[in-house]
C-alpha cells in the first residue's frame, strides 16, 4: 500500500540528486574567486581646486589679521596717551631735565627773565652787538643755574637769544663762538643776581648750541672768579655743554 500523498507542491525534478552526480551549486554573481587576488578599490581623486583663488584667500586672511592687530595697538596706545595726559607727572620748581650734571634753579633767581632788547644786553663796541643793531632780535632769555663739580659750585648762566629767522641765529652763533667778537651779558654781569666774588662768568667754561631760531648761550664758573687752568676751563666747558638743553625749559611756551 503506497503512502498516502501529502499535500504541497512536488519538489522539482532537479532538487534530487542522482546518483553518480555531482550536486549542482548555482554561482552568486558578483562574488570573488577564491583564487581571484584582493584588488583595493582606488580612491577618486578629489577635484583639483583653483591656486589663484586658494592663495586670495590666504592673502585677504592675513590682511584681516593685520588689520585687526592695528586696531588692537591703536586703541593701547590711544588709552596710554589719554592717561598721560589726564595725569601728567607732577614737576617742581627746580627739576630740570636729567643729563650728566644735576642743575638746580638760583634761589635769588628762580624764575627766568626775559627781555626784547637784545642789543642792550650785550657787549659794548662788540661784533655781537653790531649784528643785532642791523638785524631783528625777537627776546633774550635768561636763567641762573647751580651745580656741583670736583667740590665746587659752579655757576651757570644760560641766555636765549630768539633772532627772527634761522640764517640769523647761525650768524649770532658764528660771532659768539669766535675770538674777541663779543657775546650777550650772562645773569652776574647784567646783574640779574649777586654772586659773591663773581662779576661775570665769561672767564669760566663756554658752549652753545642753535635749535632754529634760537641760539642757547651758555657760561659757567665758581667763585672767586679768576684765572683757570687749561684743564679747568675744559671742565667747565664741558659743564657748560651739559646745560645747553636748559635752554628749552626756561623758554618753555614763549
Amino acid at each position: 500500500m503506497s503512502d498516502p500523498q501529502r499535500p504541497g507542491p512536488p519538489w522539482p525534478p532537479e532538487q534530487y540528486n542522482r546518483a553518480g552526480e555531482t550536486e549542482w551549486i548555482p554561482r552568486v554573481q558578483g562574488g570573488r574567486r577564491p583564487d581571484e587576488p584582493f584588488q583595493f578599490q582606488e580612491e577618486t581623486p578629489r577635484p583639483a581646486g583653483n591656486p589663484a583663488l586658494t592663495w586670495a584667500l590666504r592673502i585677504a586672511g592675513l590682511v584681516a589679521i593685520a588689520v585687526v592687530s592695528g586696531l588692537v595697538f591703536w586703541y593701547v596706545s590711544s588709552s596710554d596717551d589719554t592717561t598721560t595726559a589726564q595725569n601728567p607727572p607732577p614737576v617742581s620748581d627746580t627739576q630740570v631735565p636729567d643729563g650728566q650734571f644735576a642743575f638746580t634753579k638760583h634761589p635769588d633767581l628762580p624764575n627766568p627773565v626775559r627781555d626784547t632788547d637784545c642789543v642792550k644786553n650785550s657787549y659794548n663796541n662788540s661784533k655781537v652787538r653790531t649784528l643785532l643793531t642791523d638785524t631783528r632780535c625777537e627776546s633774550m632769555t635768561r636763567a641762573l643755574f647751580t651745580t656741583e663739580d670736583g667740590g665746587h659750585k659752579i655757576y651757570t648762566s644760560v641766555a636765549v637769544v630768539r633772532m627772527a629767522n634761522e640764517t640769523d641765529a647761525q650768524k649770532l652763533r658764528d660771532l659768539t663762538d669766535g675770538n674777541n667778537t663779543g657775546n650777550v651779558d650772562d645773569v652776574v654781569k647784567a646783574k640779574l643776581v649777586k654772586v659773591e666774588g663773581l662779576n661775570t662768568l665769561a672767564n669760566g667754561g663756554y658752549d652753545s648750541i642753535q635749535d632754529g631760531r634760537d641760539v642757547v648761550i651758555v657760561e659757567s664758573d665758581w667763585a672767586p672768579g679768576g684765572k683757570r687752568t687749561e684743564a679747568e676751563g675744559k671742565r667747565l666747558a664741558k659743564i657748560s655743554l651739559d646745560a645747553t638743553r636748559l635752554g628749552k625749559t626756561i623758554t618753555s611756551g614763549t
